[in-house]
Formats: structure tokens, sequence, C-alpha cells
């Protein structure tokens, strides 16, 4: 990253594909969480679905599915970068949650997966992040 408001071309690489690779397990969960029918919620090997209410799996399946869109089309349809900014830490704030969650219940099967996802995550917040401070104290 250079050290303008505007990262460079291998920069702005760079972060689509953290964004396209943070947004495609999102879309997978959103689908997932919010189509799938309260028995096979149940089935999944998810620790907080099983005691959560209906309604808050599918909120939550909202919230992954519009942050991970929220990560894609500002990009594409030329909507303000801010979306990005507010995505990416919404998605942070669900992977917390959820990692707190699977370590109270000892369910760190996929942690490498979670780890990889979350540092992508972090990489997008602190890119948007330096970017929006650089563009508003430029003149």
């Amino acid at each position: 990253m250079s050290g303008t408001a505007t990262p460079s071309r291998y920069g702005r690489i760079a972060l689509w594909v953290a964004r396209v690779l943070v947004a495609i397990p999102f879309f997978i969960a959103a689908g997932l969480e919010g189509l799938s029918s309260p028995a096979t919620l149940a089935e999944m090997d998810l620790v907080w679905i099983p005691d959560a209410p209906l309604w808050l799996v599918r909120l939550v399946a909202a919230v992954e599915g519009l942050a991970a869109l929220g990560l894609i089309l500002p990009g594409l349809l030329r909507l303000p970068m801010g979306i990005v900014t507010l995505s990416a830490a919404v998605l942070l704030a669900v992977q917390i949650a959820a990692l707190g969650l699977d370590l109270a219940a000892g369910s760190l099967g996929d942690l490498p997966v979670k780890a990889v996802v979350l540092a992508l995550t972090l990489f997008i917040l602190w890119v948007r992040l330096r970017t929006q401070k650089a563009e508003a104290t430029a003149p």
C-alpha cells in the first residue's frame, strides 16, 4: 500500500480478493441459516443454533448476507465505500461473537478457517479506515 489516500493497483487487487474471500463464507452461511428448515438447522454442527430461537437464526443470516453484499456491491455499483467499512466492522463483530461461542463450547475444529477469514476481515477494515483517514485529511 502506498502512503496516499488511494491504494496502489496491487493494493486494490488485494483488497478485492480479500473482500470476495470474506464474502463467500458469509453468503454460504446466510443461505444455509436463512433458508434451511428448523429440523435441518438442528442437525447442523453449529454451536449456537440448537438453543437459539428461529427468528434470531434468521436475523443473523440476514445480517451476514447483507454485510457480505456490502463488501461487494459498492465496488460494482459505485456505491459509497463507507458501506465496505461498515460491512467489514459488522462481520468482524459477528466473527468475534462466533469465536467466543465456539471457545465456550470447546468447538475449535474449524478454527484455522475462521482465523483466516478473521485476518482478511481485519485487513479490509484496516485498509478502509486508513483510506478514509487519508481522504479526510487530504487538502
